[in-house]
């Protein structure tokens, strides 16, 4: 149980993180772009991750499941944060 709540919580700070980087693209043009190329850097680091899963993988000393589940959490996070702020009219 505690695991889960770990893992929730990390998974809450990247929902946070993503939709303070869209507030910051919304509040000033700016700003705009570097909300893009955040976004673009994420984007890129996960299709990286995606195709050296193996090396990666043995590194972090992670089983399959575990890398792949933290990767498409990483990446729900990213899009879940960047729409909420999105939605709410940020």
């Amino acid at each position: 149980m505690a695991r889960a709540v770990h893992l929730g919580a990390w998974f809450l700070l990247g929902c946070i993180a993503s939709s303070f980087v869209a507030w910051l693209g919304a509040l000033h043009p700016a700003l705009f772009r570097v909300m893009w190329v955040v976004y673009i850097m994420s984007c890129a680091s996960l299709g990286i991750a995606l195709i050296t899963d193996d090396a990666v993988r043995q590194f972090l000393k992670l089983s399959e499941a575990d890398y792949y589940a933290l990767l498409i959490a990483i990446a729900s996070a990213i899009i879940l944060g960047g729409l909420l702020s999105w939605l709410i009219g940020g």
